[in-house]
């Protein structure tokens, strides 16, 4: 593993040795909110300033000059070079000493895969190894970038993990790098989160580790759970938190911060007079009134108004469940106020086998492992005609944004990252830095329209996508399965076959996404289902211009809108994309309320600059959504501080 000195210099890596009994790991200190706010809003900017564009230029000569060397020896003689000692990890910047071993990485890279890393691809690794959140756009070789930035960490000694956002990208990205590693003479593994403890202890050992963020967070949380049971610390699966490199960091360390983590196990199957409270609570929360008995706050969270208030105490003179008499009744209604107009099916969850299945709602991929609180999780179960599950007790707890801070070296790549540039900063401090593409882009906006109804805008992509589609491609992005399922009944009606990719088809994501650019395909996809892969164009494709994108739903932010659109033009390929959206979309119903909000709508109904208005809109939920994270770090810190949770 290693250690981390942060001087003038930045940081640097120190080879430690791995330990279970002693694991490796940085102590993430409270953030005073003051501090907080000052970094996210203005710290950002004098903490990047120092970062020249052309900081690495010396050392890219350097690697260039040993790799042309290094692509003339034989077999031997390039293992006697690997053979030799490594450069220390804490000057892996620098050119007289690192660039030989960069060299070396990439010309193995080169003899396993066939491919040889681009300038802005080894750029990105060296600043990878600097500490930093890369923003490379889509379709440029991040997972190469990174796998570079790993065995050359790990060839020094440093233990890595490479964190991606679902099983099938480790495996897949474990595969890729797992040559070069075994040709460097490192160890390498990809652990599941369906993998039983053996097998994922035997991964942790490995040099450098594929798994996704979930799969690393509930692990450590396992470990502690086992250890505060006195269990041999030995049996622990994880060696500690030396350095990791995010892949996707700003849909793991930004969107999906909030969600706590929570490790449970079941406890008691529910009463009966508890299942019975459940359904009198759901068959009154069924009879509210929008405006008069139920309202939402400013959060977007179903409250209930004076006149609910009085409405449900009347109803709870009937009711005999000791809950119907305290103040804590009115919580459980305002739960079945969310479980029956706020949590829908097709959006929020799905039922298979029998079983709820939560959808995350930041990258619409299914959460088998994940549910709700006890309550919660029952009420939506009877309101779908299920068998009420047992309740749940929490045995570990911990968000993302606590979890990854602890690691000793941070470092993240995106294509999306400048918009959330301070909170990276702040809270992780991990600086952004920008990596051009290798080759210019050919992208077009081919319009924006804003429609009154929400059948009036999937019958305009439907046409919009059948037209293009007779000589190219066309990848449709949306919200969630509801909107997915509108917008396959209007091709249906028509008598169009069209590819779906959401949370209802993810075990077949990657033949659907090596299909999705050949010629008259439509692909629905849910906004962020198959990000990570490429869609291949087939010539015929990329000869009549290349993949079109509709953005057709109102997206929670502009950096999802890019990450849509990022899809096409791929590596100085051609390619389009269009926003269609209507007044009905849910990203413009839902959300919180106020006299900008009312302004903007206002601006968007009457057409009147619309994508300023949507815009507008968008930062409006951003500066949202990022206070409920800063409130939820913070009220983690007070659990900390109070109850030693962790």
């Amino acid at each position: 593993m290693m250690r981390v000195h942060q001087g003038q210099g930045g940081s640097h890596l120190l080879p430690f040795a791995r330990s279970r009994r002693k694991p490796v790991t940085k102590e993430a200190p409270p953030f005073p909110r003051a501090w907080l706010f000052w970094q996210e809003h203005i710290g950002w900017r004098v903490g990047q300033a120092g970062r020249a564009a052309g900081r690495f230029d010396e050392m890219h000569d350097r690697i260039a000059s040993a790799w042309d060397e290094l692509k003339r020896l034989d077999v031997a003689r390039l293992a006697e070079r690997i053979a030799a000692p490594a450069c220390h990890a804490s000057r892996l910047l620098i050119p007289d000493e690192a660039g030989l071993d960069i060299a070396l990485a990439l010309e193995v890279m080169r003899r396993e895969t066939g491919l040889s890393l681009r300038r802005n691809q080894i750029e990105c690794a060296l600043w990878l190894l600097a500490g930093t959140c890369t923003e490379l756009r889509t379709g440029e070789g991040k997972t190469l970038a990174a796998g570079l930035a790993a065995v050359v960490a790990a060839r020094c000694g440093v233990s890595v993990h490479v964190a991606t956002v679902n099983d099938y990208l480790a495996s897949r990205d474990h595969a890729l790098i797992a040559p070069v590693a075994r040709h460097l003479g490192l160890s390498s593994a990809v652990v599941l989160l369906k993998d039983e403890d053996p097998a994922k202890q035997a991964a942790y050992d490995s040099d450098i580790l594929y798994a996704t963020n979930k799969t690393l967070v509930f692990d450590a949380l396992r470990d502690r759970r086992e250890k505060r049971l006195g269990r041999d610390p030995a049996t622990a699966r994880q060696m500690g938190q030396a350095f990791a490199i995010m892949d996707e960091a700003d849909s793991v360390l930004i969107d999906d911060a909030t969600v706590p983590m929570i490790l449970s196990e079941p406890f008691a199957d529910p009463p009966e007079a508890d299942v019975t409270l459940f359904q009198d609570l759901l068959g009154f929360a069924q009879g509210t009134e929008r405006g008069r008995d139920r309202s939402k706050d400013a959060q977007g969270n179903w409250r209930l108004t004076a006149r609910g208030i009085d409405r449900l105490a009347r109803a709870a003179t009937a009711w005999t469940h000791p809950s119907a008499r305290d103040d804590g009744l009115i919580g459980l209604a305002e739960t079945a106020l969310s479980a029956v107009h706020s949590f829908r099916k097709g959006v929020a969850y799905l039922v298979r086998e029998g079983e709820i299945v939560m959808i995350d709602q930041a990258t619409g991929r299914l959460m088998d492992d994940r549910k709700w609180g006890y309550g919660m999780q029952q009420m939506i179960e009877l309101k779908e005609g299920l068998d009420p599950s047992p309740e749940n007790r929490t045995v570990g707890q911990i968000t993302q944004q606590t979890y990854f801070r602890q690691y000793r070296h941070l470092a993240g790549l995106t294509g999306t990252a400048r918009e959330c540039r301070g909170e990276l900063w702040a809270i992780y401090g991990l600086g952004v830095v920008p990596v051009a593409p290798h080759a210019q882009s050919r992208m077009k906006d081919m319009g924006f329209t804003v429609f009154s109804r929400a059948d009036e805008k999937w019958r305009a992509v439907a046409a919009e996508a059948t037209r293009i589609a007779q000589t190219r491609a066309v990848l449709i992005g949306i919200n969630d399965v509801a909107e997915s399922e509108a917008l396959q009944q209007v091709f249906a009606a028509e008598g169009r076959d069209v590819a779906v990719l959401d949370a209802l088809t993810e075990s077949r994501e990657a033949d659907l996404v090596a299909e999705a650019g050949q010629p008259g395909r439509i692909t629905i996809a849910t906004h962020l289902a198959g990000r990570g892969t490429d869609i291949a164009l087939h010539e015929d494709v990329r000869a009549a211009g290349g993949l079109h994108v509709i953005i057709a739903s109102v997206m929670a932010s502009g950096r999802l809108e890019r990450q849509l659109y990022g899809r096409a033009g791929r590596q100085g390929d051609p390619g389009s994309f269009s926003r269609r959206i209507s007044l009905e979309d849910r990203g413009l119903t839902e959300g919180a309320k106020g006299l900008a909000r009312f302004a903007l709508l206002t601006m968007l109904r009457l057409r009147l600059v619309p994508r300023r208005a949507l815009a507008g809109l968008q930062t409006l939920r951003d500066a949202q959504a990022r206070g409920l994270r800063r409130k939820t770090l913070l009220r983690e810190q007070e659990l900390a501080r109070h109850l030693g949770y962790r």
